[in-house]
């Protein structure tokens, strides 16, 4: 779409030039040509403008894994836990020292929501951390499981933080 709105520009910048050195005494064609170009300016400045804003992040922490295990619970052998420390970088300064929360999502192999757990009342956030998540659940026939991760405001309503997926493999 831009590309004939240069066109066009483009071709009248070059005519209405070559009317003008004809008679220079046309202030019509004078008038036309500062319209045509002001109106290509701002039509790129603001197509421009408006990717621009699109681009942004709306993340306000970011988020990555630190470590993630699966594997038999020490206090009780029957049930499996698994266990993610998430990395969290807050872009968002006026998010530190409030109280949000965490979603940790847990899937088995074959896409099948096993358990969703999060922290009751919530967690401080400060700039930088490390945030624990785990959960048990008794199947013994898993000897792997997905988790997706993201860090919430406290009602758990709106995402604060990329979305954190991996892949975690039984280790007995």
């Amino acid at each position: 779409m831009y590309s004939y709105i240069l066109t066009y520009c483009f071709y009248s910048i070059i005519l209405n030039f070559k009317l003008m050195f004809n008679s220079l005494a046309n202030h019509k064609r004078i008038v036309l040509l500062s319209a045509t170009l002001f109106a290509a300016t701002l039509l790129l400045f603001g197509a421009y403008s408006f990717n621009g804003i699109n681009a942004q992040s709306l993340e306000k922490i970011t988020i990555g894994l630190n470590s993630a295990t699966f594997g038999p619970l020490t206090s009780n052998p029957s049930l499996n836990q698994v266990k993610l420390l998430v990395d969290y970088q807050t872009k968002d300064l006026s998010l530190v020292d409030s109280t949000i929360n965490g979603v940790m999502q847990v899937f088995a192999p074959n896409g099948t929501l096993l358990k969703t757990s999060s922290y009751p009342n919530g967690f401080t956030i400060t700039e930088s951390g490390i945030i624990q998540f785990a959960t048990s659940f008794a199947d013994p026939s898993l000897t792997s499981v997905k988790t997706n991760v993201t860090l919430t405001d406290l009602n758990k309503t709106e995402t604060l933080s990329n979305p954190l997926s991996s892949d975690v493999a039984l280790t007995l």
